[in-house]
């Protein structure tokens, strides 16, 4: 999983918590705060993925209105010796740096 980002750097996801109530493992959770851009009403305070208890459905890939989760095929540290620290927060899922496309969304560019 990984989080895309603006071009300014910024998560591109709105918090709208779409992916966390199509879950079915129950294994996201985000909290939502007021955006700095005054055209993007919410932005993720807190963004966890328990991947310990992830079954890689790929529903949150599908649900996401503005294209903001991905899954890649080459991910790192997706195994570990210690499921407390396979919890990974909006920041460890922004600093995977997916490359990807601005027009992914019929040339909308969230």
């Amino acid at each position: 999983h990984v989080l895309v980002q603006r071009r300014n750097g910024a998560p591109r996801c709105v918090a709208c918590q779409m992916c966390a109530t199509v879950c079915p493992a129950s294994c996201i959770t985000i909290e939502a705060e007021e955006s700095d851009d005054p055209i993007i009403q919410k932005r993720p305070k807190v963004f966890n993925i328990d991947i310990s208890r992830c079954i890689f459905c790929g529903f949150c890939v599908e649900a996401c209105p503005v294209d903001a989760i991905r899954m890649l095929p080459t991910t790192e540290k997706l195994v570990g010796y210690n499921r407390f620290k396979m919890v990974y927060d909006r920041d460890t899922l922004l600093s995977w740096n997916p490359v990807v496309n601005d027009d992914v969304v019929h040339g909308y560019n969230p």
